[in-house]
């Protein structure tokens, strides 16, 4: 009795696992190129938040540790191994995949700070038009002038910033 436990387990772990094996080795599925950029694509952005969604469905989100960091060497390592083999069946490369999270993140504070600023910017132009000492006209002018520098701390840029305003709700609701 003890053998055919054993044989059938035998069995089972070969149709289990077998399969995978073969599949890996017979199809060798080519990945895309991933980006270096620093700057974010709108298509490379659409993939994101599809994979994201995805990513969070999965349950992943809560496996993977709050202070996890995109920048290490051996982050990959550090991941689940489900987690990996989610993102290695999805052709993700996972310092990208954090990446991408982290700068839109980036993004939309900076799109916040923008939001602000921007009203900073009309009350300071509104007392500027008020004025009529030159000098105080150029202390405005370069108040202002900081004020519409502020959203590019984190080296956004204004192509990624118009990329989040049309979809910026969405984003944030995914991001959450």
């Amino acid at each position: 009795m003890k053998k055919y436990v054993i044989l059938a387990l035998a069995v089972f772990v070969l149709i289990k696992v077998l399969p995978v094996r073969v599949i890996d080795v017979r199809v060798s599925r080519v990945c895309p190129i991933v980006a270096t950029s620093e700057v974010i694509t709108p298509k490379e952005t659409d993939v994101f938040l599809r994979q994201w969604e995805e990513y969070v469905k999965h349950g992943y989100r809560a496996k993977v540790p709050e202070n996890f960091l995109s920048d290490e060497v051996n982050m990959a390592d550090r991941l689940p191994w489900y987690v990996r083999s989610w993102m290695k069946t999805k052709c993700i490369d996972p310092k990208r995949f954090f990446y991408v999270e982290q700068r839109l993140r980036s993004i939309l504070k900076a799109e916040d700070l923008k939001k602000h600023t921007d009203g900073v910017v009309a009350i300071l132009s509104a007392q500027m038009k008020s004025e009529t000492d030159a000098e105080k006209i150029e202390w405005y002018k370069d108040l202002i002038k900081k004020q519409n520098e502020l959203p590019k701390i984190e080296g956004v840029t204004d192509e990624e910033l118009a990329m989040v305003k049309n979809h910026e709700d969405e984003i944030k609701e995914i991001l959450k």
